[in-house]
């Protein structure tokens, strides 16, 4: 137990020392419910939608878990996405929490391609909790960790956009804009930049094959992610990830009952603290009602990726 307690604080502030501020949890599944990081994706589809979502990183590792909530829907009068989300994290002796309206405009080519604007504003609570190393006897104090606890609440804003074709998806968003790359404190949040794409192609009536990347970037920490997925009539979805640098994932979901769908993914690092944690898990239900309004029909189902 003591040596997975001082393994705990070598990876939490590792981690600051990176970072040197809050930043975005990274979603195993987030090719799956990109409004959380994304608001040009909200509404997307179509349908009204509503996930849960809970992630259990680093299992043998205490007070580390991640959880989301989404709800958003399509107004076609205005031809907009509207939302909301809360993400809720813990990292050691650090929370924070989350809270975004989301708001997206699409913009149709015809028949061929739709383009999308989003915005998502809201605030960020973070908390840094000093005592919960100081209260622990085997805690050695450290002279370059805060012993002071820290609290901040902050507006915050994202941006983004998204390009959709039927078989292609490009998009790109920038997450607590108006916060510097360079901010010095951990209860302030840190700009974290985002790109991704995938393309989907049919093997045959019932198959279809979508690989993707995803790039995450935050000051100088590149993160990449390669993806391969398989699906089956849209209800069944298996995606096979790599995440650099060395983590490897797989991701199943299935619809289990009408319009709810359960996804499963389990990850596992190759790094140094691998002989001491036993990877990540992360589960998400979701729920789509299918709304069948006159611009959906026409202009948005093209690229409707419907289930996944």
């Amino acid at each position: 137990m003591m040596r997975r307690f001082f393994y705990t604080c070598f990876v939490f502030w590792g981690t600051v020392c990176i970072s040197h501020a809050q930043t975005d949890p990274f979603f195993f599944q987030q090719s799956n419910n990109r409004m959380l990081f994304n608001p040009a994706a909200t509404g997307k589809g179509g349908d009204v939608n509503a996930s849960v979502s809970v992630r259990q990183q680093w299992v043998g590792f205490p007070g580390i878990s991640t959880q989301a909530l989404t709800f958003s829907g399509f107004a076609s009068g205005i031809q907009s996405g509207l939302g909301v989300m809360c993400i809720i994290d813990a990292f050691g002796p650090q929370r924070f929490k989350n809270i975004k309206l989301n708001y997206a405009f699409y913009v149709p080519f015809s028949d061929i391609a739709l383009f999308s604007l989003g915005l998502g504003t809201g605030i960020m609570h973070n908390v840094y909790r000093a005592e919960e190393l100081r209260g622990d006897p085997r805690y050695d104090p450290d002279p370059h960790i805060p012993t002071e606890t820290q609290v901040k609440t902050s507006p915050d804003f994202d941006i983004g956009f998204e390009f959709n074709t039927r078989d292609f998806e490009i998009g790109g968003a920038i997450t607590h804009v108006v916060y510097g790359r360079f901010d010095q404190n951990l209860v302030r949040p840190i700009r974290n930049f985002y790109a991704y794409s995938r393309v989907r192609f049919l093997i045959n009536y019932n198959w279809d094959f979508i690989p993707g990347i995803t790039w995450h970037n935050v000051r100088k920490s590149h993160t990449y992610e390669v993806s391969a997925a398989f699906r089956h009539n849209n209800n069944l979805y298996v995606n096979f990830v790599y995440r650099n640098p060395v983590n490897l994932g797989m991701i199943v979901g299935i619809n289990f009952a009408p319009n709810f769908r359960l996804i499963y993914s389990y990850d596992y690092g190759f790094s140094n603290i691998r002989n001491y944690n036993r990877g990540t898990h992360e589960v998400t239900v979701a729920y789509s009602l299918p709304m069948n309004t006159t611009y959906v029909q026409n202009r948005m189902r093209f690229f409707r990726w419907r289930v996944f």
